[in-house]
């Protein structure tokens, strides 16, 4: 088998570029972030593209930067293939895959007909895992791809045969320079009601190990795409689905709480009341739990507090908090304290605020084989406790 160096001095007219052990740690995302096992590859396989692209591209002095923050990103990747940057006014569409195949470029509907995402330029990218190394064999604008592409209804992709690419990227920069209008006129997306594209967030958050793209017409997806805090709410709550699907049954019983049972609780984190410097609630039964939050580059903690009190017609009265980890003095700001029913329903939520040391959800009332979970979640970092009364 022939290796990179061998490989790039055969092929000189395309981009190679070695893929070290390093690159692939980097380029590892957390598996917590995702959805589904498609998600994660997509952010794996795209993860490794804009860091060694743009590894190349700061070292041949050509300045860039990403068109997405990687946190807006997160909920493109869950659903769909592709990265985005910009050279100066030019935006760059790369589209990986590890498959060996080049006869043609397959670039998802979404990076092509929807405004918020279409690019000037699109690139092959080639992922060869054997030979460790990442290939850019070609390129094509999106005026090429919408009147030249061929649309294939079944995936929602334009694909282009690999012979009308152009394998230089030489000649990309000089286009760039040129300053040439690439970008062709798209039909526009329809008007979707706030009530109907939350109904398809819905309906699209049924957990799959597949991306939900093709569900639903593409002017109804597209919409949702499009717009970034639509899509953002589709992620989370995908994310949340995904969550509540893989848990096993509720194992927290409050019931036992009452009856001073708490070995299963133990043994899954739940201690005592144990933070003095907080003003304990009148309450029949306290437990504390440290949540982790791991985000992409640090790494909190925060303290879970649920209080439960009897009644006298033999209901329960929950009330949950969550205060800073050891050593914090407040709660990160934007986390989200979640009260949800046994179908993943939010029934009350509230959001820590600049300079929260603690928050409170207002306290709720159950009986008894009632099932609920408390969810926690600070931008794409969510963590679910279930319960049942």
């Amino acid at each position: 088998m022939l290796n990179l160096a061998q490989i790039a001095q055969i092929d000189r007219q395309t981009l190679w570029l070695e893929i070290t052990a390093a690159d692939l740690q980097i380029a590892e995302p957390s598996p917590q972030l995702y959805s589904n096992r498609t998600g994660l590859n997509y952010a794996r396989s795209n993860r490794l593209c804009l860091h060694k692209f743009g590894t190349w591209l700061t070292e041949s002095g050509i300045d860039y930067t990403s068109s997405l923050s990687e946190l807006e990103m997160y909920p493109l990747w869950d659903v769909v293939n592709g990265c985005a940057i910009e050279i100066g006014k030019t935006r760059l569409i790369l589209i990986p895959t590890d498959t060996l195949d080049r006869d043609e470029i397959r670039v998802p509907q979404e990076w092509v007909d929807l405004p918020n995402l279409q690019g000037d330029y699109y690139l092959a990218v080639q992922i060869d895992f054997d030979t460790s190394g990442m290939n850019i064999w070609g390129f094509t604008s999106h005026r090429t791809l919408k009147q030249q592409g061929e649309y294939t209804a079944r995936d929602r992709t334009y694909s282009l045969p690999s012979e009308r690419l152009v394998a230089n990227l030489d000649i990309l920069w000089m286009a760039q320079e040129l300053d040439l209008n690439e970008v062709v006129a798209t039909p526009e997306l329809p008007d979707l009601s706030l009530d109907r594209a939350l109904e398809l967030i819905k309906q699209l958050s049924t957990p799959s190990p597949y991306s939900p793209r093709t569900k639903v017409e593409f002017f109804q997806w597209g919409s949702i795409l499009n717009n970034p805090n639509l899509r953002t709410q589709l992620y989370h709550i995908r994310l949340q689905q995904a969550v509540l699907a893989h848990a096993p049954a509720p194992s927290f019983s409050l019931s036992n709480w009452l009856q001073s049972k708490f070995s299963n609780a133990i043994a899954s984190g739940w201690k005592n009341y144990y933070q003095p410097a907080i003003v304990k609630g009148n309450h029949t039964v306290d437990r504390s739990k440290l949540i982790n939050l791991q985000l992409e580059l640090q790494r909190l903690t925060v303290v879970l507090l649920v209080g439960i009190v009897a009644q006298p017609d033999g209901e329960v009265r929950v009330v949950v908090q969550i205060h800073p980890g050891s050593g914090e003095r407040i709660i990160p700001p934007q986390l989200q304290l979640s009260y949800l029913d046994e179908n993943g329903s939010a029934l009350r939520m509230v959001v820590a605020r600049t300079n929260d040391d603690y928050i409170q959800l207002p306290s709720f009332t159950c009986s008894i084989g009632t099932k609920f979970s408390i969810q926690i979640q600070l931008n794409s970092c969510l963590t679910i406790e279930r319960f049942v009364v």
